[in-house]
């Protein structure tokens, strides 16, 4: 589970921060996840047939975009906004920072992980849902959007 959550947050570098959870967030976060590339029409994200890395197995769509959700609802996004009064008494870290932990130490930063996040997104992943296939090639002209 650690393991998708690494994948899910990788698309956040240092130079693409960012700032409130959207449209864009949701994209990358589900196309790392899933391992699908997803169409983003007037703010509408639809999955789409083409894998961004062959031979990968990952979580649903359904799966993935359960596990974003809890992290909407439960974890704030940056420091800024874990200084809102709706996360005055959480405790964990955000999603920014969690994203640049993961990368160093994944052991050390899943376990400063609020429990109640950690089981709810053990629960997405253990949701049952029907997988899409694992092998389809992206479009060469492919680019995905960044934030």
């Amino acid at each position: 589970m650690a393991l998708v959550a690494v994948v899910g947050l990788s698309g956040c570098s240092q130079g693409n921060t960012p700032t409130e959870y959207g449209t864009v967030t949701e994209q990358n976060f589900l196309q790392l996840c899933t391992n699908r590339y997803y169409d983003n029409t007037d703010d509408t994200l639809a999955v789409t047939d083409r894998t961004i890395a062959a031979e990968v197995n990952s979580p649903t769509p359904d799966q993935c975009k359960c596990q974003y959700d809890v992290y909407v609802a439960q974890m704030p996004i940056n420091k800024e906004a874990a200084s809102r009064p709706e996360y005055s008494d959480y405790s964990g870290p955000n999603f920014t920072d969690l994203n640049s932990e993961l990368k160093e130490d994944q052991e050390k930063a899943w376990s400063s992980v609020p429990e109640s996040i950690k089981t709810d997104l053990t629960s997405c992943v253990n949701a049952p849902a029907v997988a899409l296939p694992t092998t389809t090639t992206p479009s060469t002209t492919e680019t995905t959007a960044a934030q």
